[in-house]
């Protein structure tokens, strides 16, 4: 029996190369801009209320576009919704910048534009995950989701500073930032050779509501789904409201922008450190241990925050609360992404991202109106209690526990009955 040859090195692919540069130029000016918005908002409005809220209809404008843009993925020419992505971007950005310079800015306009631009990013964006499954080989998905968790948290490590010094220097320069990152990711799309058709040349055409039920049939078909989206469920909303929580905390308390990004580059530096030992987790620890142990250590990490620790002993905690995320990540969505046909990529993974992320728009409001009612310590243990939740569903729940290593996937796949022809 010939034993088939191992896949080039993720490094040796020049069309994964090409995507990974767009994502890359996209996140740096994102991350840039994601982190300054709050600010920009509290500096606009001068609430801590106000701010969560316009947070909170940032979020939900990310909802809306969940399910629309994995039908769209699964239905149209990935590459070009992915370039259809970055010019839409860019010039919501453009409007930003605009109203900020005219001071024109206010909560309703700074939440529409926020709505806007996390409703095309999801509509349109999550193409660009989707195409994946065809660019990598399957046995390179774990890498490639770390690398992905690498590359972000690399990008975060120099988006906090680099977005609180831009905001030093002016309000508009960290929404610049963004619009001229969406414009790289069009730019280095357009490099890419292949298309990305999501479905065989000559299928059956289907109806959207098929499409749909489909996709919600095969994901709702096995408990274990269920478990790991009760999981992500609770760090979505757990982890976030605890940053954001420190985030506004800091904030109120007059704790210049830089040093609040400092903050960031210390948990983007444990990010990048869980991605670099990830690959060899998800290759040595069964997935169900990686999707539970770190959840716990979150859940601790909110309790010691609840105590208001200074600076030095934050930026401990968020070194514990980043260095899990990626095996999570790793381990849970390469799994899934694993088992999830390229067909229904883009639909799977918006049904998951629905699910996972409904109550993650709460967050920044929970932490807002908490900071203002009850202050720091019952916030705190709130999202901790939170974190705790989900990780008594995957401790309760035999199926997650029993997803063995990323090596014994296809095995353990194909005799549960989780894995597909294709």
């Amino acid at each position: 029996m010939t034993v088939p040859a191992p896949p080039s090195p993720l490094r040796r692919n020049p069309e994964y190369l090409r995507w990974l540069i767009g994502d890359l130029l996209l996140d740096i000016g994102t991350g840039i801009g994601a982190f300054a918005f709050p600010l920009v908002t509290f500096m606009v409005t001068d609430s801590l209320g106000i701010t969560g809220l316009v947070a909170l209809v940032q979020g939900a404008g990310a909802l809306v576009g969940l399910i629309p843009g994995g039908l769209l993925a699964d239905r149209v020419e990935r590459r070009r919704l992915r370039l259809l992505a970055g010019v839409i971007g860019a010039i919501v950005q453009a409007v930003l910048v605009l109203v900020l310079l005219t001071g024109a800015a206010g909560a309703v306009v700074l939440a529409a534009l926020a709505f806007a631009d996390r409703f095309r990013e999801t509509l349109l964006g999550s193409a660009s995950n989707a195409m994946l499954k065809q660019i990598v080989p399957t046995t390179q998905l774990p890498r490639a989701v770390s690398v992905n968790q690498g590359r972000e948290a690399a990008v975060e490590m120099a988006s906090g500073p680099l977005g609180g010094a831009l905001l030093g220097l002016s309000i508009v320069f960290p929404p610049l930032a963004q619009l001229l990152g969406n414009l790289g990711s069009v730019a280095a799309t357009l490099t890419m050779r292949r298309r990305y058709h999501p479905r065989a040349e000559g299928a059956e055409h289907t109806k959207v509501g098929e499409d749909l039920r489909e996709a919600l049939s095969w994901m709702i078909s096995q408990p274990i789904r269920m478990q790991v989206l009760a999981i992500a469920s609770s760090v979505n909303l757990g982890a976030n409201g605890l940053i954001f929580a420190v985030l506004l905390d800091l904030a109120s308390d007059g704790v210049p922008a830089a040093t609040i990004g400092l903050l960031n580059t210390v948990l983007a530096a444990a990010i990048l450190l869980g991605a670099f030992l990830a690959p060899r987790l998800v290759d040595t620890v069964p997935t169900g241990a990686l999707a539970i142990v770190p959840v716990l250590l979150m859940a601790a990490v909110g309790v010691f925050l609840a105590f208001a620790p200074g600076m030095l002993w934050i930026g401990a905690a968020y070194a514990v609360l980043g260095i899990g995320l990626p095996a999570i990540n790793a381990s849970s969505q390469g799994f899934f992404t694993h088992i999830t046909p390229i067909a229904m990529q883009g639909r799977v993974s918006s049904l998951m991202r629905l699910v996972s992320s409904a109550l993650m728009p709460l967050a920044p409001a929970v932490a807002g109106w908490g900071l203002d009612l009850v202050g720091v310590f019952p916030t705190m243990l709130v999202f901790a209690a939170v974190l705790v939740l989900g990780a008594l569903v995957g401790v309760l729940g035999p199926d997650l526990r029993r997803i063995p290593t990323a090596p014994q996937w296809e095995h353990y796949a194909r005799q549960e009955g989780l894995a597909v022809e294709e």
